[in-house]
Formats: C-alpha cells, sequence, structure tokens
C-alpha cells in the first residue's frame, strides 16, 4: 500500500532542562505520516514537501529515513531553507507557538510537484493526505486554488484523499480566505478531520452536532470530530458515534491531533471500521500528549503493528 503526506516539516526547538531548548523536526502533515508508518509499517509512506540543501536540511531527511519516512517526493528548493518554530509550554501543557517560515522550502512543494511529473506522481496512491497548513503555505490564492483543483482531478485516480483542517488563522490573510479554501476541500476529500475549535471557526457553529450538520451540508462524506479531553464523534452516512478520551496526565498537546489523524487513517487502510480507527486514534494521542514534543518516543507511540 503507498501513503502520500503533503505538507512542512520544520525544525522545531522544544524547552528542555536548565532553560535550554532541544531541537527535533515536526510539522503537521509530517507528524501524520509519522504516526501512520508506525500505525501501519507495512504502508509506503511518502512525504510531499521540499526543503533545503543545507547540513539542517540534511539531518531532517534523516529523520524521516529514521521513522521510515520515504522522500522520493520530498524535492529540494535551491535557493531555500526550511522554516523553524518553538514551542513554550503553560503549566497546563497548553502550547505557545513562535515561527520563522515565510521564506521556507515547503511553500514551494506543489510548484516543484507539477515540475516533476505532477497528477501523474500520486495517481494509483491508497491515500493522499494533506491539511489546512499544507495549503495555507503556499505563496497565493492562485497557488491555492491550483492545489485544490489537482486534488479534485485526483478524485478517482487515488484510493481516498483524507484533509485535516488544521486551521491556523495567522497562516491566512483572514478567515474568509481560509473558509474558501477549506470549502471545496470538504466535498473532495473522502475523510474529513477538524478538532472542535477548527470546525467552530469554519461554521460558526459551537455544538459539535450543529457542527457536524454544517460539515455534512457543505459535503463531508466521513467526518471525525475531535474534541480534546471529551473524545471525538465519527459521523458517517450511517450515523454518528461518539467516543471518550483515555485519561491521562498530559504534559504536551503538541502533535496530538496530528498523531490522532495518522493513527486513523493507518486503521483505515488496514481495513477497520470508523469507529474502530478512531478508537484506536484516541489511544495513540492519549499516549502522545505524556511527552513534550510533537513526535513522541517509537515505544510510546507504536501501537501494536496492523496488517495492510
Amino acid at each position: 500500500m503507498q501513503a502520500v503526506c503533503i505538507g512542512e516539516c520544520m525544525a522545531e526547538l522544544r524547552q528542555a532542562d536548565q532553560g535550554l531548548y532541544a531541537l527535533g523536526f515536526a510539522g503537521d502533515a509530517y507528524n501524520a505520516a509519522v504516526y501512520l508508518k508506525r500505525s501501519a509499517p507495512q504502508v509506503h509512506v511518502n512525504f510531499l514537501t521540499a526543503t533545503g540543501e543545507s547540513t539542517l536540511s540534511r539531518a531532517m531527511r534523516e529523520h524521516f529515513a529514521a521513522e521510515g519516512v520515504e522522500d522520493a517526493l520530498a524535492f529540494i528548493a535551491k535557493d531555500r531553507e526550511i522554516g523553524l518554530y518553538m514551542i513554550e509550554l503553560d503549566a497546563a501543557g497548553e502550547r505557545r507557538f513562535h515561527y520563522w517560515r515565510s521564506a521556507s522550502a515547503a511553500r514551494c512543494w506543489l510548484q516543484l510537484l507539477m515540475q516533476n511529473g505532477g497528477a501523474a506522481r500520486l495517481a494509483g496512491t491508497d491515500l493522499v493526505c494533506l491539511s489546512g497548513v499544507s495549503l495555507a503555505i503556499l505563496p497565493d490564492d492562485a497557488a491555492r486554488t491550483a492545489a485544490i483543483e489537482l486534488f479534485g482531478s485526483l478524485k478517482d485516480r487515488v484510493g481516498k484523499i483524507a484533509f485535516d483542517t488544521n486551521l491556523r488563522p495567522s497562516l491566512w490573510r483572514n478567515l474568509d480566505a481560509a473558509r474558501a479554501a477549506i470549502a471545496p476541500m470538504i466535498r473532495i476529500a473522502d475523510v474529513f478531520r477538524a478538532s472542535a475549535e477548527d470546525a467552530a471557526l469554519l461554521t460558526g457553529a459551537r455544538e459539535p452536532e450543529t457542527q457536524i450538520g454544517a460539515l455534512r451540508a457543505g459535503g463531508a462524506h466521513e467526518i471525525v470530530l475531535t474534541l480534546g479531553a471529551e473524545g471525538c464523534i465519527v459521523a458517517t452516512k450511517d450515523g454518528a458515534a461518539a467516543l471518550p478520551a483515555f485519561a491521562v496526565e498530559v504534559k504536551d498537546t503538541s502533535g496530538a491531533g496530528d498523531a490522532f489523524t495518522g493513527a486513523y487513517l493507518a486503521a483505515r487502510l488496514s481495513g477497520a471500521a470508523p469507529v474502530d480507527a478512531a478508537a484506536a486514534a484516541l489511544k495513540v494521542a492519549s499516549r502522545v500528549v505524556t511527552y513534550p514534543g510533537a513526535i513522541a518516543p517509537r515505544e510510546i507511540s507504536h501501537p501494536e503493528a496492523r496488517r495492510c
């Protein structure tokens, strides 16, 4: 089986002991790729992105390889470098981010894909996964429109398209621009995941049931609405089911949603029903929040391997 996750991986600085910071590599779509691979080791997971050529970019690619994430679609933007972000945590483990990514190489992912085979490089893939960040980092509205048209053209040429909202208002010109880009992806995606916070921004609704109704009206097929400490709701044409979260001591919520996405998609690729996939994803996410940083150690986050 083949999966492609699309987006940005950045150098991550997170707080460590004695006022120091530890270096890692993370980014929403990349995190999802890692947890997808860990949850379904037999799936070939490619990460579609762009990096530079520096020592830091090479170290990032080594991180891909260590996680089993393939880089055949990780193009090189010769005049650019990867982005950087820093995480600050409060006493409850909630995050504050500081970003340096305005000239990130990953902003060129669509341009470089189209220069290197375009849609044909993705056709036949069992899963294509992207997020709101994957679209937001593109250089302008024309590029976002072209990306959305690309995914629309792949609808009958790939197994499933999954979209994770990961709506970061600071990356968008305004909320209307984010809504305009995400709206067609609600219709295109076979699997649509959103946090309740993102769904509120998209739909204007506060109640999860109303949010799901609005997403259904927007054309969503399989909806996974994550509710933080309250668990999640899975909604398909057959109905909706609420699943509770696991009670754990939270140290850092970084990457929890991405871990959920990766584990959920791994289970779906392996033939699990949506509710069973969500239960498996909640289990992985509950482990991830007990460790600082977006990507937890393998022994914490790795569930039992599933056949694919």
